[in-house]
């Protein structure tokens, strides 16, 4: 991992935002890197939360870094993001399946087998596509991302206040964020009211992490920040998961009723079998349903612990820590002092760790 920047709180606001996101830039492009080999099972996990990282610092310091990095080329980090999507959803819903099979007997459930493979087959085309398309979209990307936070410490301008005011004042907007999405999702915990829920406990998180080498303190706040992330994402999985087999029912209907329509043209009981072929898992509903069942307990079981373990009272107190570490933050931030860079752009380049300024990868 990519050595973290220090000494951000004392720094004026656009630079240390910048130094931030160019450190995650550079652990995205590591990342991202790493995608082509086919036994990393971390790669593209890394590679998405890098970004993710990265697209959360730039929406949160959009005020602070300006035109650095323009929308447009934003939006285009986005859906580098959602290109990897469909891989991490067919990755995580193989893996839930293939952890809770047990739970439907000892014997498969007609169906199941066919939807093994159906992830599987979804899996591995989905990777396929990533590794044709997303590197060399990626590498365009971040020469440009690069480029703007690489000025924004390179060119001078006026006295800003420091990383620490900014902060403050992110943390306060991010926990009344937080606290309004997840009274939405107690009231009605629907896929959608989940998923904003567990967007804004992640970008409080991100918020946070690069400040936790100077504020040991955090370091509890951000182990309770991840726990409710995890239980969220959970659920939002599990949502999605509904949702595929939903799609994988309807599938497996249709065609299991082509079968039987071309079984009843030919006049014969059943197809005749190509020679050395070995029919592949065959579509059924009654496995999947079983499975859309066990989906639904789980996801119940899920939402009572939400309940349970954050909503009925620790939740309150986590933003009320962030509250108090926020009043903290503004009470002893000082105002950086002006900065005596040398006139000479290239002098200033120079000064410059490398690893701020050096080209990126072909």
């Amino acid at each position: 991992m990519t050595k973290r920047p220090g000494d951000l709180l004392t720094r004026p606001a656009p630079a240390a935002a910048a130094l931030v996101g160019l450190a995650l830039l550079d652990e995205a492009r590591e990342g991202c890197g790493r995608l082509a080999t086919l036994d990393d099972a971390e790669a593209l996990h890394d590679f998405r939360v890098a970004l993710r990282r990265l697209r959360s610092v730039l929406r949160s310091f959009r005020s602070e870094l300006g035109d650095a990095v323009p929308k447009k080329l934003q939006r285009q980090l986005r859906d580098v993001t959602r290109a990897t999507g469909a891989a991490r959803d067919a990755e995580v819903q193989l893996g839930w399946v293939r952890s809770h099979r047990a739970e439907l007997g000892r014997r498969l459930p007609p169906g199941l087998p066919w939807l093994l493979a159906r992830l599987a087959q979804q899996q591995d085309e989905a990777y396929a596509d990533i590794r044709r398309t997303v590197p060399g979209e990626f590498r365009q990307l971040e020469r440009r991302v690069r480029r703007g936070l690489s000025t924004t410490l390179l060119d001078e301008s006026p006295a800003a206040p420091p990383f620490a005011t900014a902060t403050s004042r992110l943390i306060r907007e991010h926990v009344a964020e937080l606290e309004q999405e997840a009274e939405v999702a107690r009231s009605g915990p629907d896929a959608d009211a989940i998923h904003a829920a567990r967007i804004a406990v992640k970008r409080l998180r991100y918020l946070l992490e690069p400040l936790a080498a100077e504020r040991p303190r955090l370091v509890p706040m951000l182990e309770s920040l991840k726990q409710l992330q995890t239980l969220l994402g959970e659920l939002h999985d599990l949502h999605v998961l509904g949702a595929a087999l939903g799609v994988a029912v309807a599938e497996a209907a249709a065609e299991r009723a082509r079968r039987l329509h071309a079984v009843a043209l030919r006049g014969s009981p059943s197809p005749p079998r190509a020679r050395g072929r070995r029919p592949g898992p065959r579509p059924a509903s009654a496995g999947l349903l079983a499975l859309a069942r066990l989906a639904g307990r789980t996801q119940d079981e899920l939402v009572g612990r939400l309940e349970a373990e954050w909503f009925a009272g620790p939740l309150a107190r986590l933003t009320h820590d962030a509250r108090a570490f926020a009043d903290d933050l503004a009470a002893s931030s000082v105002p950086p002092p002006t900065p005596r860079l040398p006139r000479s752009r290239a002098a200033r380049r120079a000064a410059l760790p490398s690893r701020y300024t050096r080209p990126a990868s072909p």
